[in-house]
Protein backbone atom coordinates (compact mmCIF):
# COMPACT_ATOMS: atom_id res chain seq x y z
CA UNK A 1 0.00 0.00 0.00
CA UNK A 2 1.26 3.50 -0.83
CA UNK A 3 0.26 6.88 0.59
CA UNK A 4 0.41 10.57 -0.25
CA UNK A 5 0.48 13.02 2.65
CA UNK A 6 0.38 16.79 2.15
CA UNK A 7 0.64 20.06 4.01
CA UNK A 8 -2.02 21.39 1.58
CA UNK A 9 0.42 24.08 0.48
CA UNK A 10 2.71 22.38 -2.04
CA UNK A 11 4.80 20.10 0.19
CA UNK A 12 4.02 16.38 0.17
CA UNK A 13 5.28 12.90 0.99
CA UNK A 14 4.89 9.73 -1.07
CA UNK A 15 5.55 6.53 0.84
CA UNK A 16 5.40 2.87 -0.09
CA UNK A 17 6.81 2.60 -3.64
CA UNK A 18 10.25 1.94 -5.10
CA UNK A 19 10.71 5.13 -7.07
CA UNK A 20 12.82 8.26 -7.24
CA UNK A 21 9.54 10.05 -6.48
CA UNK A 22 9.30 8.32 -3.11
CA UNK A 23 10.00 10.39 -0.02
CA UNK A 24 9.36 13.80 1.51
CA UNK A 25 9.22 16.82 -0.80
CA UNK A 26 9.15 20.46 0.22
CA UNK A 27 7.76 23.30 -1.91
CA UNK A 28 9.84 26.46 -2.09
CA UNK A 29 8.35 29.24 -4.20
CA UNK A 30 8.26 27.72 -7.73
CA UNK A 31 10.44 24.70 -6.94
CA UNK A 32 9.84 21.33 -5.35
CA UNK A 33 12.77 19.82 -3.48
CA UNK A 34 13.33 16.24 -2.39
CA UNK A 35 14.72 15.63 1.11
CA UNK A 36 14.09 12.31 2.88
CA UNK A 37 13.97 9.35 0.49
CA UNK A 38 12.68 6.85 3.04
CA UNK A 39 12.16 6.23 6.73
CA UNK A 40 12.82 2.51 7.21
CA UNK A 41 10.16 0.90 9.40
CA UNK A 42 8.21 -2.35 9.10
CA UNK A 43 4.65 -3.38 9.84
CA UNK A 44 1.05 -3.17 8.68
CA UNK A 45 -0.02 0.01 6.89
CA UNK A 46 -3.02 2.26 7.45
CA UNK A 47 -4.21 5.52 5.85
CA UNK A 48 -6.26 8.15 7.70
CA UNK A 49 -6.41 11.18 5.38
CA UNK A 50 -4.05 13.56 7.25
CA UNK A 51 -1.73 10.78 8.47
CA UNK A 52 -0.49 7.31 7.60
CA UNK A 53 0.96 4.59 9.77
CA UNK A 54 3.25 1.64 9.24
CA UNK A 55 3.76 -0.72 12.14
CA UNK A 56 4.31 1.42 15.23
CA UNK A 57 5.23 4.54 13.25
CA UNK A 58 2.92 7.37 12.18
CA UNK A 59 3.72 10.02 9.55
CA UNK A 60 2.08 13.41 9.00
CA UNK A 61 2.60 16.97 7.76
CA UNK A 62 1.92 20.17 9.66
CA UNK A 63 -0.82 22.09 7.89
CA UNK A 64 0.64 24.72 5.51
CA UNK A 65 4.16 24.40 7.00
CA UNK A 66 7.24 22.68 5.52
CA UNK A 67 7.50 20.43 8.58
CA UNK A 68 7.09 16.63 8.49
CA UNK A 69 6.74 14.31 11.48
CA UNK A 70 7.64 10.71 12.25
CA UNK A 71 6.21 9.40 15.49
CA UNK A 72 7.37 5.95 16.54
CA UNK A 73 10.33 3.73 17.24
CA UNK A 74 13.92 3.79 15.94
CA UNK A 75 14.33 4.05 12.16
CA UNK A 76 17.04 4.52 9.55
CA UNK A 77 16.65 7.70 7.49
CA UNK A 78 17.71 7.75 3.84
CA UNK A 79 18.26 11.10 2.14
CA UNK A 80 17.96 12.08 -1.52
CA UNK A 81 18.21 15.87 -1.44
CA UNK A 82 17.77 17.48 -4.86
CA UNK A 83 15.36 19.35 -7.10
CA UNK A 84 12.58 16.92 -7.90
CA UNK A 85 13.57 16.36 -11.55
CA UNK A 86 17.34 16.47 -11.01
CA UNK A 87 18.48 12.85 -11.46
CA UNK A 88 22.23 13.53 -11.44
CA UNK A 89 24.28 11.14 -9.32
CA UNK A 90 27.62 12.93 -8.91
CA UNK A 91 28.49 16.04 -6.93
CA UNK A 92 25.97 15.42 -4.14
CA UNK A 93 27.42 16.66 -0.85
CA UNK A 94 26.01 16.42 2.68
CA UNK A 95 27.35 18.16 5.78
CA UNK A 96 26.09 17.61 9.34
CA UNK A 97 26.03 20.39 11.95
CA UNK A 98 24.83 19.83 15.52
CA UNK A 99 23.15 22.94 16.95
CA UNK A 100 21.98 22.06 20.45
CA UNK A 101 18.92 19.85 20.13
CA UNK A 102 18.81 20.22 16.33
CA UNK A 103 20.78 18.21 13.77
CA UNK A 104 21.21 20.35 10.68
CA UNK A 105 21.95 18.81 7.28
CA UNK A 106 23.38 21.03 4.58
CA UNK A 107 22.96 19.73 1.04
CA UNK A 108 24.96 21.14 -1.86
CA UNK A 109 24.73 20.01 -5.48
CA UNK A 110 27.94 20.74 -7.34
CA UNK A 111 28.60 20.36 -11.04
CA UNK A 112 30.72 17.36 -11.95
CA UNK A 113 32.77 16.75 -15.10
CA UNK A 114 31.23 13.26 -15.42
CA UNK A 115 27.84 14.80 -16.16
CA UNK A 116 26.77 17.07 -19.03
CA UNK A 117 23.93 18.75 -17.14
CA UNK A 118 24.89 21.71 -14.97
CA UNK A 119 23.35 23.83 -12.24
CA UNK A 120 24.47 24.24 -8.63
CA UNK A 121 22.24 24.87 -5.62
CA UNK A 122 21.85 24.03 -1.94
CA UNK A 123 19.48 24.08 1.02
CA UNK A 124 19.09 23.03 4.66
CA UNK A 125 16.92 20.49 6.43
CA UNK A 126 16.76 20.30 10.22
CA UNK A 127 15.99 17.29 12.44
CA UNK A 128 14.94 17.43 16.07
CA UNK A 129 13.03 15.41 18.64
CA UNK A 130 15.32 12.47 19.44
CA UNK A 131 18.93 11.31 19.29
CA UNK A 132 20.45 10.79 15.86
CA UNK A 133 23.31 8.42 15.09
CA UNK A 134 25.19 9.47 11.94
CA UNK A 135 25.79 6.64 9.44
CA UNK A 136 26.92 8.31 6.20
CA UNK A 137 26.65 5.37 3.81
CA UNK A 138 25.67 5.37 0.13
CA UNK A 139 23.35 2.53 -0.92
CA UNK A 140 22.09 1.66 -4.40
CA UNK A 141 18.48 0.60 -4.83
CA UNK A 142 16.50 -0.64 -7.80
CA UNK A 143 13.48 1.49 -8.70
CA UNK A 144 10.95 -1.15 -9.74
CA UNK A 145 8.05 1.29 -10.03
CA UNK A 146 10.01 3.55 -12.39
CA UNK A 147 11.14 0.58 -14.45
CA UNK A 148 7.56 -0.63 -14.76
CA UNK A 149 6.47 2.73 -16.16
CA UNK A 150 9.55 2.94 -18.41
CA UNK A 151 10.85 6.05 -16.68
CA UNK A 152 14.65 5.89 -16.28
CA UNK A 153 16.82 5.79 -14.28
CA UNK A 154 15.90 2.35 -12.95
CA UNK A 155 18.30 2.51 -9.99
CA UNK A 156 19.71 5.26 -7.79
CA UNK A 157 22.17 5.76 -4.95
CA UNK A 158 20.57 7.04 -1.75
CA UNK A 159 22.41 8.43 1.27
CA UNK A 160 21.77 6.35 4.40
CA UNK A 161 22.42 9.36 6.55
CA UNK A 162 21.39 8.55 10.09
CA UNK A 163 19.47 6.40 12.53
CA UNK A 164 16.78 8.14 14.57
CA UNK A 165 16.24 6.74 18.06
CA UNK A 166 12.52 7.57 18.00
CA UNK A 167 10.05 10.28 17.03
CA UNK A 168 11.28 13.37 15.21
CA UNK A 169 10.40 16.37 13.08
CA UNK A 170 12.20 17.43 9.90
CA UNK A 171 11.84 20.98 8.60
CA UNK A 172 13.03 22.72 5.44
CA UNK A 173 14.43 26.17 4.70
CA UNK A 174 16.98 27.76 2.39
CA UNK A 175 18.80 29.24 5.38
CA UNK A 176 20.36 27.40 8.33
CA UNK A 177 18.84 29.49 11.10
CA UNK A 178 15.39 29.42 9.52
CA UNK A 179 15.46 25.63 9.23
CA UNK A 180 16.56 25.20 12.86
CA UNK A 181 13.96 27.64 14.16
CA UNK A 182 11.12 25.99 12.26
CA UNK A 183 12.16 22.52 13.44
CA UNK A 184 12.29 23.62 17.10
CA UNK A 185 8.97 25.47 16.99
CA UNK A 186 7.23 22.65 15.14
CA UNK A 187 8.48 20.01 17.55
CA UNK A 188 7.53 22.11 20.58
CA UNK A 189 4.02 22.65 19.19
CA UNK A 190 3.58 19.18 17.66
CA UNK A 191 0.44 18.30 19.62
CA UNK A 192 -1.25 21.52 18.57
CA UNK A 193 -0.09 21.08 14.96
CA UNK A 194 -1.35 17.48 14.88
CA UNK A 195 -4.79 18.52 16.12
CA UNK A 196 -4.87 21.31 13.54
CA UNK A 197 -3.90 18.97 10.66
CA UNK A 198 -6.50 16.42 11.75
CA UNK A 199 -9.15 19.10 12.13
CA UNK A 200 -8.49 20.56 8.69
CA UNK A 201 -8.68 17.09 7.15
CA UNK A 202 -12.03 16.35 8.80
CA UNK A 203 -13.43 19.71 7.79
CA UNK A 204 -12.29 19.39 4.16
CA UNK A 205 -13.27 15.74 3.73
CA UNK A 206 -16.68 16.44 5.21
CA UNK A 207 -19.45 13.88 5.26
CA UNK A 208 -20.92 11.54 2.68
CA UNK A 209 -19.51 8.40 1.11
CA UNK A 210 -15.84 7.50 1.48
CA UNK A 211 -15.23 8.22 -2.21
CA UNK A 212 -16.77 11.67 -1.78
CA UNK A 213 -14.52 12.37 1.21
CA UNK A 214 -11.50 11.06 -0.69
CA UNK A 215 -12.29 13.35 -3.64
CA UNK A 216 -12.54 16.46 -1.50
CA UNK A 217 -9.42 15.78 0.50
CA UNK A 218 -7.41 14.73 -2.54
CA UNK A 219 -8.10 18.13 -4.12
CA UNK A 220 -7.02 19.84 -0.91
CA UNK A 221 -3.76 17.86 -0.91
CA UNK A 222 -3.01 19.20 -4.40
CA UNK A 223 -3.20 22.84 -3.40
CA UNK A 224 -0.03 24.88 -3.66
CA UNK A 225 -0.12 28.53 -2.70
CA UNK A 226 -2.90 30.13 -4.77
CA UNK A 227 -3.04 27.29 -7.28
CA UNK A 228 -3.63 23.61 -7.78
CA UNK A 229 -1.05 21.02 -8.80
CA UNK A 230 -2.12 19.05 -11.87
CA UNK A 231 -1.07 15.88 -10.07
CA UNK A 232 1.34 14.22 -7.68
CA UNK A 233 4.10 13.30 -7.55
CA UNK A 234 5.50 14.43 -10.90
CA UNK A 235 2.89 16.89 -12.19
CA UNK A 236 3.59 19.36 -9.38
CA UNK A 237 2.92 22.40 -11.55
CA UNK A 238 -0.04 24.66 -12.28
CA UNK A 239 -1.64 23.82 -15.62
CA UNK A 240 -4.41 26.07 -16.90
CA UNK A 241 -6.53 23.35 -18.51
CA UNK A 242 -6.35 20.99 -15.54
CA UNK A 243 -7.16 23.73 -13.03
CA UNK A 244 -10.11 24.99 -15.04
CA UNK A 245 -11.60 21.54 -15.51
CA UNK A 246 -11.18 21.02 -11.75
CA UNK A 247 -12.78 24.31 -10.65
CA UNK A 248 -16.30 22.94 -10.30
CA UNK A 249 -14.98 20.14 -8.11
CA UNK A 250 -13.32 22.75 -5.91
CA UNK A 251 -16.61 24.63 -5.76
CA UNK A 252 -18.53 21.48 -4.82
CA UNK A 253 -15.99 20.69 -2.10
CA UNK A 254 -16.75 24.01 -0.43
CA UNK A 255 -13.60 25.82 -1.58
CA UNK A 256 -15.50 28.59 -3.35
CA UNK A 257 -13.06 31.42 -2.60
CA UNK A 258 -10.16 29.35 -3.86
CA UNK A 259 -12.08 28.26 -6.97
CA UNK A 260 -12.93 31.86 -7.78
CA UNK A 261 -9.30 32.91 -7.31
CA UNK A 262 -8.22 30.25 -9.82
CA UNK A 263 -10.72 31.53 -12.40
CA UNK A 264 -9.60 35.14 -12.12
CA UNK A 265 -5.93 34.13 -12.10
CA UNK A 266 -6.31 32.62 -15.57
CA UNK A 267 -8.71 35.31 -16.75
CA UNK A 268 -5.93 37.83 -16.23
CA UNK A 269 -3.52 35.70 -18.27
CA UNK A 270 -5.36 35.51 -21.57
CA UNK A 271 -2.90 35.76 -24.43
CA UNK A 272 -3.15 37.26 -27.90
CA UNK A 273 -4.60 34.83 -30.41
CA UNK A 274 -7.16 33.53 -27.91
CA UNK A 275 -4.81 31.30 -25.95
CA UNK A 276 -3.67 30.56 -22.41
CA UNK A 277 -0.15 29.70 -21.27
CA UNK A 278 0.70 26.03 -21.62
CA UNK A 279 3.18 23.78 -19.86
CA UNK A 280 4.13 20.98 -22.23
CA UNK A 281 3.43 23.43 -25.08
CA UNK A 282 3.79 27.20 -24.97
CA UNK A 283 0.04 27.74 -25.34
CA UNK A 284 -3.23 25.81 -25.15
CA UNK A 285 -6.30 26.28 -27.31
CA UNK A 286 -9.13 25.09 -25.04
CA UNK A 287 -9.52 28.47 -23.35
CA UNK A 288 -13.27 27.97 -23.43
CA UNK A 289 -13.06 25.96 -20.20
CA UNK A 290 -12.44 29.29 -18.45
CA UNK A 291 -15.74 30.70 -19.67
CA UNK A 292 -17.66 27.47 -19.09
CA UNK A 293 -16.66 27.61 -15.43
CA UNK A 294 -17.31 31.36 -15.17
CA UNK A 295 -20.83 30.84 -16.49
CA UNK A 296 -21.44 28.26 -13.75
CA UNK A 297 -20.62 30.82 -11.04
CA UNK A 298 -22.00 33.90 -12.82
CA UNK A 299 -24.70 34.41 -10.18
CA UNK A 300 -22.00 34.53 -7.50
CA UNK A 301 -20.14 37.40 -9.19
CA UNK A 302 -20.41 41.03 -8.17
CA UNK A 303 -21.41 43.65 -10.75
CA UNK A 304 -17.76 44.75 -10.94
CA UNK A 305 -16.58 41.17 -11.47
CA UNK A 306 -19.21 40.55 -14.17
CA UNK A 307 -18.06 43.70 -15.96
CA UNK A 308 -14.44 42.53 -15.81
CA UNK A 309 -15.40 39.06 -17.10
CA UNK A 310 -17.33 40.57 -20.01
CA UNK A 311 -14.40 42.81 -20.94
CA UNK A 312 -12.04 39.83 -20.95
CA UNK A 313 -14.56 37.75 -22.89
CA UNK A 314 -14.82 40.51 -25.51
CA UNK A 315 -11.03 40.54 -25.80
CA UNK A 316 -10.90 36.76 -26.17
CA UNK A 317 -13.59 36.62 -28.85
CA UNK A 318 -11.91 39.42 -30.79
CA UNK A 319 -8.63 37.52 -30.70
CA UNK A 320 -10.10 34.27 -32.03
CA UNK A 321 -9.59 33.86 -35.78
CA UNK A 322 -11.81 31.56 -37.84
CA UNK A 323 -10.86 29.54 -40.89
CA UNK A 324 -13.70 28.31 -43.09
CA UNK A 325 -16.06 29.34 -40.33
CA UNK A 326 -14.32 27.29 -37.61
CA UNK A 327 -11.73 27.93 -34.93
CA UNK A 328 -8.52 25.97 -35.43
CA UNK A 329 -5.74 24.98 -33.07
CA UNK A 330 -2.05 24.35 -33.53
CA UNK A 331 -0.51 20.90 -33.06
CA UNK A 332 -0.55 19.60 -29.48
CA UNK A 333 -2.62 22.52 -28.15
CA UNK A 334 -5.55 20.32 -27.05
CA UNK A 335 -5.83 18.07 -24.01
CA UNK A 336 -4.70 15.18 -26.21
CA UNK A 337 -1.25 16.74 -26.29
CA UNK A 338 0.63 13.57 -27.21
CA UNK A 339 -1.05 13.82 -30.63
CA UNK A 340 -0.61 16.29 -33.46
CA UNK A 341 -4.36 17.10 -33.69
CA UNK A 342 -3.90 20.39 -35.52
CA UNK A 343 -6.81 21.98 -37.39
CA UNK A 344 -10.47 22.34 -36.43
CA UNK A 345 -11.37 20.03 -33.52
CA UNK A 346 -14.84 19.28 -32.23
CA UNK A 347 -14.35 20.09 -28.54
CA UNK A 348 -12.36 23.29 -29.24
CA UNK A 349 -15.21 24.64 -31.37
CA UNK A 350 -17.77 23.58 -28.77
CA UNK A 351 -15.77 25.43 -26.11
CA UNK A 352 -15.78 28.58 -28.27
CA UNK A 353 -19.55 28.22 -28.66
CA UNK A 354 -19.87 27.94 -24.89
CA UNK A 355 -17.89 31.17 -24.57
CA UNK A 356 -20.35 32.86 -26.93
CA UNK A 357 -23.19 31.57 -24.75
CA UNK A 358 -21.64 33.27 -21.71
CA UNK A 359 -21.72 36.56 -23.60
CA UNK A 360 -25.44 35.93 -24.14
CA UNK A 361 -25.90 35.19 -20.42
CA UNK A 362 -24.15 38.47 -19.63
CA UNK A 363 -26.63 40.28 -21.92
CA UNK A 364 -24.47 40.56 -25.01
CA UNK A 365 -25.79 38.36 -27.80
CA UNK A 366 -23.32 37.74 -30.63
CA UNK A 367 -24.07 36.74 -34.24
CA UNK A 368 -20.90 34.59 -34.07
CA UNK A 369 -22.67 31.94 -31.98
CA UNK A 370 -25.26 30.96 -34.61
CA UNK A 371 -22.76 31.18 -37.48
CA UNK A 372 -20.25 28.99 -35.64
CA UNK A 373 -22.93 26.50 -34.61
CA UNK A 374 -24.04 26.10 -38.23
CA UNK A 375 -20.44 25.72 -39.42
CA UNK A 376 -19.66 23.17 -36.71
CA UNK A 377 -22.68 21.06 -37.61
CA UNK A 378 -21.65 21.06 -41.27
CA UNK A 379 -18.05 20.17 -40.48
CA UNK A 380 -18.35 17.58 -37.71
CA UNK A 381 -21.76 15.93 -38.05
CA UNK A 382 -21.43 12.74 -40.09
CA UNK A 383 -23.81 9.98 -41.07
CA UNK A 384 -23.58 6.46 -39.71
CA UNK A 385 -25.88 3.43 -40.22
CA UNK A 386 -28.03 4.21 -37.18
CA UNK A 387 -28.10 8.00 -37.45
CA UNK A 388 -25.29 10.50 -36.99
CA UNK A 389 -22.03 10.93 -35.10
CA UNK A 390 -19.57 13.74 -34.44
CA UNK A 391 -16.17 13.41 -36.09
CA UNK A 392 -13.12 14.31 -34.02
CA UNK A 393 -11.94 16.88 -36.58
CA UNK A 394 -13.24 18.64 -39.67
CA UNK A 395 -10.74 16.60 -41.70
CA UNK A 396 -10.53 13.63 -39.35
CA UNK A 397 -13.44 11.18 -39.08
CA UNK A 398 -11.82 9.04 -36.39
CA UNK A 399 -13.95 8.24 -33.32
CA UNK A 400 -12.66 9.62 -30.01
CA UNK A 401 -14.43 10.51 -26.76
CA UNK A 402 -14.17 14.27 -27.33
CA UNK A 403 -17.80 14.14 -28.44
CA UNK A 404 -18.67 13.95 -24.73
CA UNK A 405 -16.70 17.14 -23.99
CA UNK A 406 -18.67 18.87 -26.77
CA UNK A 407 -21.96 17.69 -25.25
CA UNK A 408 -20.88 18.71 -21.73
CA UNK A 409 -19.90 22.28 -22.64
CA UNK A 410 -22.38 23.04 -25.44
CA UNK A 411 -25.40 20.72 -25.60
CA UNK A 412 -27.14 23.21 -27.91
CA UNK A 413 -24.99 21.98 -30.80
CA UNK A 414 -27.30 19.04 -31.61
CA UNK A 415 -30.85 17.96 -30.96
CA UNK A 416 -31.47 15.39 -28.22
CA UNK A 417 -32.13 12.71 -30.82
CA UNK A 418 -28.85 13.50 -32.59
CA UNK A 419 -26.90 13.42 -29.33
CA UNK A 420 -28.29 10.02 -28.38
CA UNK A 421 -27.29 8.65 -31.79
CA UNK A 422 -23.81 10.12 -31.31
CA UNK A 423 -23.46 8.63 -27.82
CA UNK A 424 -24.63 5.18 -28.92
CA UNK A 425 -22.16 5.19 -31.81
CA UNK A 426 -19.27 6.40 -29.64
CA UNK A 427 -19.98 3.85 -26.94
CA UNK A 428 -20.04 1.04 -29.50
CA UNK A 429 -16.51 1.99 -30.59
CA UNK A 430 -14.90 3.15 -27.32
CA UNK A 431 -16.45 1.25 -24.41
CA UNK A 432 -14.17 -0.77 -22.12
CA UNK A 433 -16.03 -3.55 -20.31
CA UNK A 434 -14.52 -2.65 -16.91
CA UNK A 435 -16.21 0.78 -17.01
CA UNK A 436 -14.27 3.29 -19.08
CA UNK A 437 -13.80 4.82 -22.51
CA UNK A 438 -10.83 4.32 -24.77
CA UNK A 439 -9.30 7.47 -26.22
CA UNK A 440 -9.39 5.91 -29.70
CA UNK A 441 -11.74 3.67 -31.63
CA UNK A 442 -10.78 0.15 -30.49
CA UNK A 443 -10.90 -1.05 -34.10
CA UNK A 444 -8.41 1.58 -35.27
CA UNK A 445 -4.99 0.38 -36.39
CA UNK A 446 -3.27 2.75 -33.92
CA UNK A 447 -5.21 1.52 -30.88
CA UNK A 448 -3.02 0.33 -27.97
CA UNK A 449 -4.77 -1.60 -25.20
CA UNK A 450 -1.98 -1.46 -22.57
CA UNK A 451 -0.55 1.70 -21.00
CA UNK A 452 3.00 2.35 -22.25
CA UNK A 453 4.22 4.28 -19.20
CA UNK A 454 6.32 7.38 -19.73
CA UNK A 455 6.43 6.51 -23.43
CA UNK A 456 3.34 8.46 -24.60
CA UNK A 457 2.25 6.16 -27.44
CA UNK A 458 -0.80 4.85 -25.57
CA UNK A 459 -1.84 8.09 -23.83
CA UNK A 460 -4.41 9.18 -26.38
CA UNK A 461 -4.43 6.08 -28.55
CA UNK A 462 -6.14 3.77 -26.11
CA UNK A 463 -5.58 4.77 -22.48
CA UNK A 464 -8.77 5.52 -20.58
CA UNK A 465 -8.70 8.79 -18.60
CA UNK A 466 -10.75 8.90 -15.42
CA UNK A 467 -11.61 12.62 -15.70
CA UNK A 468 -13.11 12.08 -19.15
CA UNK A 469 -14.88 8.87 -18.14
CA UNK A 470 -16.59 10.74 -15.31
CA UNK A 471 -17.45 13.65 -17.61
CA UNK A 472 -18.98 11.20 -20.11
CA UNK A 473 -21.05 9.60 -17.34
CA UNK A 474 -22.35 13.04 -16.32
CA UNK A 475 -23.36 13.73 -19.92
CA UNK A 476 -25.08 10.36 -20.33
CA UNK A 477 -26.98 10.87 -17.08
CA UNK A 478 -28.11 14.34 -18.15
CA UNK A 479 -29.44 13.24 -21.52
CA UNK A 480 -31.05 9.91 -20.63
CA UNK A 481 -30.28 8.42 -17.24
CA UNK A 482 -32.46 5.34 -17.73
CA UNK A 483 -31.08 4.53 -21.17
CA UNK A 484 -27.46 4.80 -20.02
CA UNK A 485 -27.83 3.64 -16.42
CA UNK A 486 -25.47 0.67 -16.89
CA UNK A 487 -22.71 2.87 -18.32
CA UNK A 488 -23.04 5.54 -15.62
CA UNK A 489 -22.92 2.97 -12.83
CA UNK A 490 -19.93 1.12 -14.26
CA UNK A 491 -17.95 4.33 -14.80
CA UNK A 492 -18.67 5.44 -11.26
CA UNK A 493 -17.74 2.05 -9.81
CA UNK A 494 -14.45 2.07 -11.74
CA UNK A 495 -13.57 5.54 -10.47
CA UNK A 496 -14.29 4.51 -6.90
CA UNK A 497 -12.16 1.37 -7.24
CA UNK A 498 -9.29 3.39 -8.72
CA UNK A 499 -8.82 5.24 -5.42
CA UNK A 500 -7.72 2.01 -3.74
CA UNK A 501 -5.74 0.44 -6.59
CA UNK A 502 -2.81 2.86 -6.49
CA UNK A 503 -2.24 5.48 -3.81
CA UNK A 504 -4.86 4.99 -1.12
CA UNK A 505 -7.52 7.72 -1.14
CA UNK A 506 -6.37 9.42 -4.35
CA UNK A 507 -7.63 9.25 -7.93
CA UNK A 508 -5.12 8.32 -10.64
CA UNK A 509 -4.70 9.85 -14.05
CA UNK A 510 -5.69 6.93 -16.28
CA UNK A 511 -5.96 3.20 -16.88
CA UNK A 512 -5.07 0.82 -19.67
CA UNK A 513 -8.04 0.18 -21.95
CA UNK A 514 -7.67 -3.58 -21.52
CA UNK A 515 -8.29 -3.76 -17.77
CA UNK A 516 -8.90 -1.43 -14.86
CA UNK A 517 -5.62 -0.27 -13.33
CA UNK A 518 -4.33 2.80 -11.49
CA UNK A 519 -1.76 4.14 -13.96
CA UNK A 520 -0.20 7.39 -15.06
CA UNK A 521 0.19 10.05 -12.38
CA UNK A 522 -0.78 8.65 -8.97
CA UNK A 523 -3.04 11.50 -7.85
CA UNK A 524 -4.61 13.66 -10.55
CA UNK A 525 -6.62 16.82 -9.80
CA UNK A 526 -9.19 16.56 -12.56
CA UNK A 527 -9.80 12.88 -11.81
CA UNK A 528 -10.80 13.76 -8.24
CA UNK A 529 -12.75 16.85 -9.30
CA UNK A 530 -14.77 15.02 -11.93
CA UNK A 531 -15.51 12.22 -9.46
CA UNK A 532 -17.11 14.85 -7.22
CA UNK A 533 -19.13 16.17 -10.15
CA UNK A 534 -20.34 12.67 -11.01
CA UNK A 535 -21.33 12.04 -7.39
CA UNK A 536 -23.40 15.25 -7.48
CA UNK A 537 -25.06 14.17 -10.75
CA UNK A 538 -25.91 10.73 -9.35
CA UNK A 539 -27.30 12.28 -6.15
CA UNK A 540 -29.61 14.48 -8.22
CA UNK A 541 -30.86 11.46 -10.15
CA UNK A 542 -31.42 9.54 -6.94
CA UNK A 543 -33.55 12.38 -5.57
CA UNK A 544 -35.61 12.27 -8.77
CA UNK A 545 -36.11 8.54 -8.32
CA UNK A 546 -34.14 7.53 -11.43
Amino acid sequence: MSFILSNCNGSFALLGIQSRFRGVFFADENEVLSSIADIRVKGAEKYDFWSASKGKSTFWFANKLPAFFHEGSAADVLLDCRKIFDNREWGRNYQFVQDGDVLLVRYDKRDDHRETETGEYGFWIAFTGCKFEKIGEWVEEKLSFDEQRRSPPFSRHFFRALRASGSFCVAFARGRDDAALLARRSWKNRQKLAKEAEGVAKEVAGSGSLSEQYSRYSLACLQSGQGLYAGLPWFCQRWARDELVSVKGLWLSGQKTFAKAVLFYWLERLLPGGRLPGTLTSTIADVGWLFVRLEEVAKELSARERSFVLAKLDYYLQQVKLKDGLVTNNPKETWMDSLYRGGARVEINALLLASCRLARVLKKKLPLEQKLRDAARRAFLKKQPKGVYLADGSADDVVRPNVFIAAYVYPELLSRKEWLECFDFALSRLWCDWGGLSTLDKAHMDFIDQHTGEDPRSYHNGDSWFWLNNLAAIVLARFDAKRYKKYVEQIFDASVKSSSLGVQGHFPELSSAKELKAEGCLSQAWSAAMTLELIEAIDKLFKKGV
